[in-house]
């Protein structure tokens, strides 16, 4: 495949791969989010706006999708929690724009995908985890939480019950159980996570119009995020913008 340019921002590069936009982790071999705002919203933005993509891929560089948070980095911020607090609210604001793009975005999983780093996966789509995945949200083991929208987006993945099971126990759960759990949506064999996920976009977006995914997904979006009022609204709109094109 035809690889464009490619960018970095902060601990993550971006490159596109025949119309699909791939975002790695790129940070050791344990890919650790060394803070909370692992990326320039601005670039990611930038990057987006200046590519023409049906999806994105969100992955790790090499064995690990990501370790998690650097506790260093959470230790020198304990008696300065104003600081912290503004790293997690643009942390934040990063996996908000993640999970509201009008596009299909899937994270490729393998290896470890441990607090910071299973929330970023969280904010994707779809989850597609190699049959070595480990996924866990293992805060607690060090006397905090997830801070970074991982009590919100848990529950909205596997339910209430299991979610806070998983958050106070801090328990690792192998990618077979994470499919059981609903928390991936798809289990495939080692290292062949990320061309799974680029199939699985081919796949879905096939004999569809970028206006046609886009609008699917917006519209689904406006559902969770806007008033029914607002969203129905807006779906009429887009259906009716679509009937202009269609050849039937």
């Amino acid at each position: 495949m035809m690889t464009q340019e490619q960018y970095k921002s902060g601990i993550t590069t971006f490159e596109v791969n025949n119309g699909i936009g791939i975002l790695t982790i790129n940070n050791g071999m344990q890919n650790k989010i060394s803070e909370p705002e692992f990326l320039e919203l601005d670039s990611l933005k930038q990057w987006l706006s200046q590519e023409d993509i049906k999806g994105l891929i969100i992955t790790g560089k090499g064995r690990h999708f990501s370790a998690g948070a650097d506790v260093d980095y959470i230790k020198e911020c304990k008696n300065n929690p104003s600081v912290l607090g503004e790293k997690l609210t643009k942390g934040r604001a990063i996996l908000n724009y993640i999970e509201t793009l009008p596009i299909v975005t899937v994270a490729a999983i393998s290896g470890v995908c441990f607090g910071a780093g299973l929330e970023i996966a969280l904010s994707c789509q779809f989850r597609i985890g190699a049959s070595n995945a480990l996924l866990a949200l293992p805060e607690s083991n060090l006397g905090i939480m997830p801070g970074l929208t991982g009590t919100i987006r848990l529950p909205k993945k596997i339910g209430k019950t299991k979610a806070l099971e998983m958050i106070i126990t801090g328990k690792t759960v192998p990618a077979d159980e994470a499919l059981e759990l609903g928390l991936v949506d798809k289990v495939v064999p080692n290292k062949n996570h990320v061309s799974a996920a680029t199939q699985f976009i081919e796949e879905l977006t096939e004999n569809k119009t970028q206006l046609q995914i886009n609008s699917i997904i917006q519209s689904v979006n406006n559902a969770i995020y806007e008033t029914e009022e607002q969203a129905m609204i807006k779906e009429l709109e887009m259906f009716l913008e679509l009937v202009k094109d269609i050849n039937i």
